[in-house]
């Protein structure tokens, strides 16, 4: 929590210092740039509260899509979840306000040897979510956003009751190569109590992510994604991510990712691997 608080009252701040940066360079969120917009790969993956901090241009439509596999093993077996499409939809409205809608995520887990889970299939809670750039310098982005979830989902992967979160993404340029982002997100999720009752509880998720650009188009992404708690009984948990981002032009990136499960549950080791784009399917206007 003090995280988050530091990077709300940071960004303000920033505004100042930011804007003695050099005038001959561009701020990145009011350029048509997918790079730049991408939420993908890493913890924007389903809501705009966590990811980038630009938002699309007014009139500007944005597609997000991916799909990703992940495999848990134990003693005894081993389950596989593939999700995906796991689309993103945005929307530029003002020169600094995008809406967002997550459609339901097809989810599917099948299962070898005598997994501690049951195989299963069905869909994820569509999100819908707002997302406002609060500063865009040539050195210093940031937003703040707010999602909202209804229990619209299917099987066992629908909270079963509406989630709530809201979070400030901010970004920095270290060097004209590599660049420092973080994102903090607190909200609410379901999950099971030592009962077996879902119940609701509160999530605190901050995330911090090390790109290096290779290339002109090729940028290498190193993320920490935090979670405060994996269910109400569970402890905290963080996840690696490591990313190679393509970009195709202006108008799309493409992206792969490999994920490490830093804290599994006791007993039990997992890793997942993702693929993924992101598409300007229409640009938008100038920011003024």
């Amino acid at each position: 929590m003090r995280w988050f608080v530091f990077t709300i009252a940071l960004l303000p701040a920033l505004t100042a210092t930011a804007r003695a940066d050099d005038a001959t360079m561009a701020p990145p969120c009011a350029m048509p740039i997918a790079a730049t917009l991408a939420d993908r790969p890493g913890t924007g993956r389903s809501t705009s509260t966590g990811g980038a901090p630009c938002v699309a241009l007014p009139g500007e439509w944005v597609v997000e899509t991916g799909v990703r596999r992940q495999i848990t093993t134990d003693a005894g077996g081993s389950s596989t979840l593939a999700s995906g499409p796991l689309t993103l939809l945005r929307a530029g409205v003002t020169p600094r306000l995008e809406i967002a809608i997550a459609p339901p995520e097809p989810e599917s887990r099948a299962i070898v040897g005598r997994a501690p889970v049951d195989a299963a299939r069905g869909s994820t809670d569509m999100v819908f979510a707002v997302k406002y750039l609060t500063l865009d310098t040539a050195r210093a982005q940031g937003s703040i956003g707010v999602s909202y979830s209804p229990p619209t989902g299917s099987g066992e992967f629908t909270a079963g009751a509406p989630t709530f979160s809201a979070g400030a993404n901010l970004a920095l340029a270290i060097t004209a190569r590599i660049a420092l982002a973080m994102s903090q997100v607190v909200g609410t999720a379901i999950g099971a109590d030592a009962t077996n009752r879902n119940r609701r509880y509160f999530v605190y998720a901050p995330s911090y992510t090390l790109s290096y650009a290779l290339t002109s188009n090729d940028t290498l992404i190193v993320q920490d994604a935090l979670l405060s708690r994996q269910s109400p009984i569970l402890p905290a948990g963080n996840r690696l991510v490591f990313a190679i981002q393509h970009a195709v032009g202006t108008q799309l990136a493409l992206d792969l990712d490999v994920e490490r499960n830093l804290s599994p549950t006791l007993g039990t080791a997992s890793n997942a691997v993702g693929v993924g784009l992101v598409w300007i399917v229409a640009p938008g206007h100038a920011r003024r």
